[in-house]
């Protein structure tokens, strides 16, 4: 019976009367867009070079899909070194984020660049052969990850140094 009656009320209108599927704009709702944090693929392939990384290699989230609500890309460093991977996460979380002792551990003070930031160490890698690095800007967090590969045993740098020398290379295109 009440199918029926919908599709009465819906089958004939009067002049002024809004049609079934049609919303007028007093009465549409608006949902408000959640909002997105800022996208670190748009750094520009200058600087991305500029910062010694191959912009050929750029990778839009982890295998393509972003994680935990961070905005993700990467990069190689520039051939034939190919030996390390940059990933910059930029997300809504705030600091105390990386402070999850089930991730992360060795958290320590660091300055990047302009930024005071927090060095941290992924739990599940070397930490000879991989670094993190945090700080906030704003409302967002700006992570930014170096993972060496898996073939180099010893690498010729140090991975917190070089990934602390490459967002201070790349400073002025983050957000502060």
């Amino acid at each position: 019976m009440a199918v029926i009656l919908l599709a009465a009320g819906c089958s004939s209108t009067t002049d002024g009367d809004a049609l079934a599927g049609e919303t007028s704009s007093a009465t549409a709702s608006t949902t408000p867009s959640a909002p997105t944090p800022w996208d670190p693929c748009t750094i520009p392939d200058e600087a991305i070079e500029q910062a010694g990384l191959n912009v050929d290699t750029k990778e839009s989230g982890v295998f393509g899909r972003d994680q935990f609500g961070f905005k993700i890309c990467g990069w190689e460093n520039r051939p034939p070194a190919s030996k390390y991977y940059v990933r910059i996460f930029v997300g809504f979380q705030t600091i105390d984020w990386i402070s999850d002792t089930s991730r992360f551990d060795g958290l320590r003070p660091v300055q990047v660049g302009t930024h005071a930031a927090t060095q941290f160490e992924q739990l599940s890698v070397s930490k000879s052969l991989n670094c993190g690095v945090a700080y906030t800007a704003g409302r967002e967090l700006i992570m930014a990850t170096i993972n060496s590969d898996v073939l180099v045993d010893t690498p010729q740098y140090d991975p917190c140094t070089e990934l602390n020398t490459l967002i201070a290379a790349l400073g002025s295109e983050l957000p502060s």
